[in-house]
């Protein structure tokens, strides 16, 4: 039970997990780092890679179709969730069973939702119901399993698209009635429940957010039911999955930072390339213009300015020298070719140094660089800073 819903929640973490493999990217204490995923700016109206983008794209359309279906989906889940809550409400109920015994008019298998028991009422009236099947049911309520399902089945309105999901829910939920048939089977006879259980084959009424016999009733549980689950084997199984789990973790990894090397291996020809090789900076987000290079943790563009939060700019000078531009908080004005910033740091470098020690550093309260239309070359035209030797 436990590994099905470890795969689940695994699954959603592990994107979130970065594992370091020994690579120094932050030799420049100051430059901050990013992930190595390459992603370009969205413009809204604009052109993107060079191509128009249009009104209204495949992207658009399936995401449509996405927000359509899981809204199906939690409708049908809300839905359900509130006829049972209604029903639990609405009936009678045995308070001298523990777990709550839910009288139900209508005729019903008996399943089980939290801490309640839905049987029909004139059935356990009429004690017409196998004890059997009401420990069956407690197995469920006292090992918690509606907490599974509830959990399974919002995971299934997020990512209904993707088809392991069905199939981790119904392994769970046929799981639920391995370790219910399991805690019968403490205590009452093989034969005697096997045959209860046939006896319920054509009786089809369940209800999908709740746990009952009804569920997947094939050979499979009446196999488990004799079959030889000894610690040992099921101890070595679950370990042997373990250096498994490592080796994909551990290949994943490296497939992602050769992935992120192969990508800016297309950008090799570009000025800025051998700069970013040599403060070690691991670009995300990144706009590439004439003459700057910007990136920033956000980066979003609107009626032409492009917005960056943790900024870093790299900006080619005239003749040997180039600028990195950190600030908190920087604009880039594609329309009036200004970059701007209300604080942060300039450093001045030389392109034929692997020094990575700034010729010249400023703090700055206000700045701006201005790009001559003429010579291309961005110069200051506002500056409020302090000078402080490297």
């Amino acid at each position: 039970r436990f590994y099905l819903l470890f795969i689940v929640v695994f699954s959603l973490a592990i994107p979130f997990i970065q594992i370091s493999m020994g690579i120094d990217l932050t030799a420049n204490r100051d430059i901050p780092v990013y992930s190595s995923s390459i992603s370009n700016i969205d413009i809204q109206g604009a052109i993107v890679n060079g191509q128009k983008k249009g009104v209204f794209d495949l992207i658009d359309a399936l995401t449509v179709i996405y927000i359509l279906v899981s809204a199906i989906f939690l409708l049908r889940f809300v839905s359900n969730l509130r006829r049972i809550i209604k029903l639990i409400n609405n009936s009678g109920k045995d308070l001298n069973s523990s777990p709550g015994i839910v009288l139900s008019p209508k005729e019903t298998l008996p399943y089980s939702f939290f801490q309640f028991i839905i049987v029909s009422k004139t059935e356990y009236e009429k004690g017409q119901i196998d004890y059997d099947l009401i420990i069956h049911e407690q197995a469920h309520c006292n090992q918690h399993h509606s907490f599974d399902i509830i959990f399974i089945e919002i995971i299934k309105i997020l990512f209904w698209f993707n088809p392991i999901i069905w199939i981790l829910k119904k392994e769970i939920q046929l799981n639920h009635e391995y370790l219910a048939d399991k805690k019968v089977l403490q205590t009452q006879d093989l034969k005697s429940y096997q045959g209860i259980l046939l006896n319920l084959v054509f009786r089809n009424n369940s209800t999908y957010l709740a746990s009952n016999f009804n569920y997947s009733l094939t050979k499979k549980r009446l196999i488990m039911m004799t079959k030889d689950n000894s610690s040992m084997k099921s101890m070595v199984r679950k370990v042997a999955i373990v250096p498994l789990v490592l080796i994909l973790a551990v290949s994943l990894t490296f497939s992602q930072e050769n992935l992120s090397k192969e990508n800016l291996k297309n950008f090799g020809k570009e000025w800025w390339y051998p700069i970013i090789e040599k403060h070690k900076i691991e670009p995300q987000a990144f706009n590439n213009f004439e003459g700057v290079f910007e990136m920033g943790s956000s980066n979003s563009i609107t009626n032409g300015i492009v917005t960056l939060k943790d900024a870093l700019f790299i900006v080619g000078e005239q003749n040997d020298r180039y600028l990195i531009l950190k600030s908190p908080l920087a604009y880039h004005d594609l329309n009036k070719n200004t970059i701007s910033a209300d604080e942060g740091v300039m450093e001045t470098y030389r392109y034929d140094s692997e020094d990575t020690s700034p010729i010249t550093k400023y703090y700055f309260k206000k700045f701006e660089l201005q790009k001559d239309p003429k010579t291309k070359i961005f110069k200051a035209t506002v500056a409020h800073i302090n000078r402080q030797s490297p």
